[in-house]
């Protein structure tokens, strides 16, 4: 569930930044308040959704410092939105504020047949997950987030905040979830996310 919006900014210390501690600092997107699943069939098919929050981290830091005039400011999340509008998979995407963009982004297939599926493309890889024909499994994919890094991040006044869900009746190898259920024959792996030094969600399933 997205948190309301005026859980949003409390101040900008509580905005939420970051899907699973995943992204170095010289990426250009966080991912930021967020509900993000992954659907991974034992034949392959696959699902990926999320809904939440990117924030600009090069806008978010400028407009901080105030030092964008309103149309650099203008021009900036035009450029933005254009981004993620070039992504077919992007369903929408709108300004928020502070530098955040409101995005739903999801994209379905075989994974079989694409080996590697990334949100958003390979050059901001927040979350994706590879498959290894060499060995037949799937394996979830996040970024790890170096403590110096996480240290310049919360100093700007950012943290995380976000559940990532991974749903598979394939049986699973390895995984560092919280929580785990089932439901039917699927069984359900809860990652919650609230501070950058969280571990960064792992699973691998057996094709």
């Amino acid at each position: 569930m997205i948190p309301r919006m005026s859980a949003l900014f409390r101040p900008l210390r509580s905005l939420a930044i970051a899907i699973v501690a995943v992204i170095a600092l010289s990426s250009c997107y966080l991912p930021g308040s967020f509900d993000a699943e992954i659907e991974l069939s034992r034949t392959g098919l696959y699902k990926m959704t999320f809904d939440g929050y990117i924030v600009d981290v090069q806008l978010y830091d400028d407009l901080r410092q105030n030092k964008l005039t309103k149309a650099q400011q203008d021009e900036k999340i035009a450029a933005v939105i254009a981004d993620f509008k070039r992504d077919g998979d992007t369903k929408e995407v709108s300004y928020f504020g502070q530098g955040a963009f409101k995005v739903i982004w999801q994209t379905s297939g075989d994974i079989t047949r694409t080996s590697q599926v990334t949100f958003f493309r390979r050059n901001e890889n927040m979350l994706s997950i590879l498959y290894s024909e060499k060995d037949g499994t799937i394996t979830l994919q996040t970024k790890y987030i170096k403590k110096q890094d996480a240290d310049r991040i919360l100093q700007m006044g950012l943290n995380v905040q976000g559940v990532l869900r991974g749903k598979t009746d394939a049986r699973i190898i390895a995984h560092n979830a919280q929580r785990v259920t089932k439901d039917g024959l699927t069984t359900i792996y809860g990652f919650r996310m609230t501070s950058l030094t969280d571990p960064s969600p792992r699973m691998k399933v057996a094709f």
